[in-house]
């Protein structure tokens, strides 16, 4: 057994929640998080690749689902304006936050795929704007407009919940690993 067999145990024991975290800020779906997440181990330890370490996997992962996230939501879009039809949504349990967890999340699934990635990168990930712009493989003009475009919408739906409140919910939920 090689090596990567002990990083991939490692990364699905140990990690898959928060990468699952991390994909549902991006998807604003859990079953869709979820396959993110495992198109992504799939397509991260399926070739021959160097990933010797848990960290080098996890953030091979990561962009892996980004890069998934971004390429499928156009084509996902069609499928997802009509997937209410088909399911019923989980019912959140009663906690102190649960109004403010669905707020965050019906306000992140407003906003466009790019502007929600620059968000989950720059606030949840707590890149610099040069390593999100790099991540996402636009210019840092491109991620500051996105941000700033995104948070004045943030502000606007989530009314007190914006500003430094929302950045909080929003990692909150990245570590609580999203939806529950």
């Amino acid at each position: 057994m090689g090596a990567w067999h002990g990083v991939l145990d490692t990364l699905v024991r140990e990690r898959r929640s928060r990468l699952v975290g991390y994909a549902y800020l991006l998807s604003g779906d859990r079953p869709t998080a979820e396959d993110l997440v495992h198109d992504a181990i799939i397509r991260a330890f399926t070739r021959a690749r160097r990933l010797d370490h848990v960290n080098e996997a996890e953030a091979y992962v990561r962009r892996a689902i980004l890069t998934q996230f971004l390429n499928g939501r156009s084509r996902q879009a069609v499928a997802r304006a009509k997937q209410h039809l088909l399911i019923e949504r989980d019912v959140a349990p009663a906690d102190e936050h649960a109004g403010e967890h669905d707020a965050v999340v019906l306000a992140l699934r407003e906003l466009p795929a790019r502007q929600r990635a620059c968000v989950v990168l720059r606030h949840v990930e707590d890149l610099s704007t040069s390593e999100t712009a790099e991540r996402m493989g636009v210019s840092e003009g491109a991620v500051k407009r996105y941000l700033h475009d995104a948070l004045e919408r943030l502000r606007q739906t989530l009314g007190d919940l914006g500003g430094e409140q929302a950045h909080e919910s929003v990692a909150v939920e990245a570590r609580r690993g999203g939806a529950r």
